[in-house]
């Protein structure tokens, strides 16, 4: 089978850790898999792809050139976007143009676009083309609005050959909406069984996320500053980047000064993780969870502010970790209180966390992933 992937990029990120690993396992199992990214240009991958995956990137924003931007590429566009009165795609003209070109040069059996806007794109650079559309969703698409693309993406997801969301709530979400919904769990690679022996006696809180405002990093710093004085054998690692590190950054110097260390981001998270006591989410929305589930898997208890369904799946609240109903930095201080200051229930949790692998395997997602593509290239 010939799978061409679609994604804005391949920047440090869930969407793209998923991206990355099917586009490995697919190579891996003798597809021929491409992964064309629309704006990667000339940064290198944060994840690591196989050899055997073709990369290929528009190198967007540029000017088309006649070969992309022609009668012949456009004419089937606007009579698109004119049937599904899709207006609000118009000026994406040059860029739909752009990416059908690059799409048909693959030659594939099927296209998997990976993020809302991604996703869009996909769906409407190929009509009149017969190739099935796979959107990815990789959020709770229920709680997050995306402006002016929200009723562009209702329309043309009834058109896709299907939709995945990582969990069934979000699926029956879509369905709910006329999309042809499939929850299929997002396929993580299982940490190296790998002995770590501590170095140092000090305990370690770590997260793994973007400073983004959906993140709410400000909430994890405000926390631990609350409780940082009762427990100083404790340091907090904050492992990611985003457009709220300046900010944070500050608040830090402001609460905690020392407590908090901010690393960037890290392309090796389970060796990070295996350092770790304790694990903190602060976000208000996940699709997922890649990074608690990751955190779980390397047998780290995880305090999770509360998310919706995904959050509920994946931390089993009093076995594996906790669940912070308070919407506040209070709530998430005493949750954190409570395993800092209890070795023995936190190492009880820790035993628990890596059955996290078995509930939420690769090969189980992969397999969904082998019956979903078979369906819609039959």
């Amino acid at each position: 089978m010939r799978i061409t992937l679609v994604i804005g990029g391949l920047q440090g990120g869930g969407a793209e850790r998923v991206c990355t690993n099917l586009a490995n396992a697919w190579s891996a199992r003798g597809n021929q898999v491409t992964l064309l990214t629309v704006s990667q240009n000339r940064a290198q991958p944060a994840y690591t792809l196989d050899r055997r995956v073709q990369r290929r990137d528009l190198g967007w924003p540029r000017l088309a050139n006649s070969a992309e931007l022609n009668h012949t590429s456009i004419a089937p566009l606007l009579r698109f976007l004119d049937h599904t009165r899709c207006s609000e795609l118009i000026g994406e003209i040059p860029l739909l143009a752009t990416l059908r070109h690059a799409i048909l040069a693959t030659r594939p059996s099927v296209v998997v676009a990976h993020i809302d806007i991604t996703n869009i794109r996909g769906l409407a650079a190929l009509p009149e083309t017969g190739i099935p559309v796979i959107a990815c969703e990789h959020t709770d698409t229920s709680q997050i609005s995306i402006g002016r693309w929200q009723s562009v993406r209702g329309v043309l997801y009834r058109r896709a050959a299907a939709v995945v969301a990582p969990h069934r709530r979000i699926a029956e979400w879509l369905a709910g909406d006329g999309a042809r919904a499939f929850t299929i769990p997002n396929p993580l690679v299982t940490p190296p069984t790998r002995d770590f022996k501590p170095t140092s006696k000090r305990r370690r809180l770590i997260t793994l996320t973007r400073l983004s405002q959906e993140k709410r990093p400000a909430l994890f710093v405000r926390a631990f500053a609350t409780i940082a004085h009762a427990f100083p054998d404790w340091d907090f690692d904050v492992y990611g980047e985003g457009p709220l590190r300046a900010s944070i950054a500050g608040l830090i110097d402001e609460l905690t000064p020392g407590r908090i260390q901010l690393h960037g981001f890290t392309t090796a998270p389970y060796d990070t993780l295996r350092q770790a006591d304790l694990f903190v989410s602060t976000s208000w929305v996940e699709g997922f969870g890649n990074s608690i589930w990751e955190a779980l898997a390397c047998g780290v208890p995880v305090v999770a502010m509360e998310a919706g369904a995904p959050i509920r799946s994946l931390v089993r609240d009093g076995i594996d970790g906790l669940i912070v109903r308070e919407n506040n930095a209070a709530g998430l201080a005493s949750a954190l209180a409570s395993l800092m200051g209890n070795d023995e229930k936190r190492q009880l949790f820790a035993m628990r966390a890596p059955e996290v692998v078995q509930r939420f395997s690769m090969e189980t997602s992969l397999q969904a992933w082998d019956e979903l593509l078979t369906e819609v290239t039959l």
